[in-house]
């Protein structure tokens, strides 16, 4: 019991110094606390799981994404062997180990944990189950984070097959995929039908249900709004944003809603920036440009301007051409459009040497 006393303080103290972003000293005492477990419980305590995993946190944190991948792939061992190869609790590692490998450039490596989880879960779940609809949601955002937009699609229509072979057609658990589906296409800045088709067959099954959600009707007019203020021509009325908002007005979390949908800088159509002089490198030497602009009642950007950036000049005209080209949702207060002012972003980077040095040069 002593023990477990000391390793349960060597885990406070390294948590305490995590907190302070004294790294290496809290590496030291979660591995101290490591090493108290599994002389009282043997090499393959799952005690040693939560430590390890810190452990990991804490490497990740201190940009230290080799050991990090090393610390979740040791958590990940004991988790197998103490629970089972199959256990679903070893998720939570694998999607931390896929966030190192990506920041260490190695997508392909951090693609096989996002199918290896959603592996588990289709092990251990009837085909049809809700669990392996969630497992295929996650996967498919993880996709469209990394814009793989097209796989992205593949893994929402794996679901709307299996919703429709389960529980029919008309099933109101196809608005999500729909949803998702329209979405990629108007992140992907392809206009293309079937896209715009999704999202109205989305808001045509949710309206013909006896038992209507407010918040899930809303969601979706919020997104036929995104997808007529990214491709539109001129003169959109905004009809699908003015009835998402009178809509959540009688939603529980209605007004939280309407601050995190209408205020703010949303983008709805994301214009790609240049990858002239940027690096993929965990290494390479990091820098930002920050940016102010306004948001006409169109979605359009306006008045944009460089407020700083590092290094000075390398990428400003670049952010600068990305907000102007790119669209937001337009702002709303009290159910009326209103224009956003003084907004500002910020877009942080990773460059490749030899750029900073000619950058340099020239100023």
């Amino acid at each position: 019991r002593k023990s477990l006393q000391v390793a349960e303080a060597y885990v406070d103290l390294a948590d305490a110094q995590r907190q302070a972003k004294e790294y290496e000293l809290a590496a030291e005492n979660y591995l101290a606390a490591v090493e108290v477990y599994r002389s009282i419980d043997g090499p393959f305590t799952p005690l040693a799981i939560p430590p390890l995993t810190s452990l990991g946190d804490n490497y990740h944190e201190a940009d230290d994404h080799v050991n990090a991948v090393a610390s979740y792939t040791e958590a990940r061992t004991v988790s197998r062997r103490v629970y089972g190869l199959h256990n679903e609790e070893q998720i939570e590692l694998l999607d931390r180990m896929s966030r190192s490998l990506l920041d260490l450039n190695q997508l392909t490596e951090a693609e096989e944990q996002q199918v290896e989880a959603l592996r588990l879960i289709q092990r251990s779940h009837p085909a049809d189950s809700d669990a392996v609809l969630e497992a295929l949601y996650k996967y498919a955002e993880w996709l469209g984070e990394r814009l793989l937009f097209q796989l992205q699609r593949d893994q929402y229509s794996r679901a709307l097959r299996i919703i429709r072979q389960t529980h029919g057609d008309r099933d109101v658990r196809q608005v999500k995929p729909m949803l998702g589906i329209g979405n990629a296409f108007r992140e992907e800045r392809n206009p293309a039908g079937p896209g715009l088709s999704a999202l109205q067959d989305a808001l045509a099954l949710l309206l013909e249900q006896p038992e209507r959600d407010a918040v899930a009707i809303a969601t979706a007019l919020r997104d036929l709004g995104d997808w007529a203020v990214a491709f539109g021509k001129t003169g959109y009325d905004g009809m699908e944003y003015q009835r998402a908002w009178e809509l959540l007005g009688s939603a529980p979390n209605g007004e939280q809603l309407r601050r995190e949908w209408f205020t703010g800088a949303n983008y709805v159509l994301y214009e790609p920036i240049s990858p002239r002089d940027l690096s993929t490198a965990p290494d390479a030497a990091s820098g930002h440009v920050t940016v102010s602009f306004d948001i006409d009642v169109a979605g359009n950007s306006t008045n944009v301007m460089l407020v700083e950036s590092t290094p000075v000049g390398l990428k400003d005209e670049a952010v600068l051409r990305h907000i102007r080209r790119s669209r937001f949702r337009p702002l709303m207060a009290e159910g009326q459009f209103v224009p956003g002012r003084n907004l500002a972003i910020q877009v942080n980077f990773r460059y490749l040497q030899e750029a900073v040095a000619g950058n340099e040069d020239r100023n």
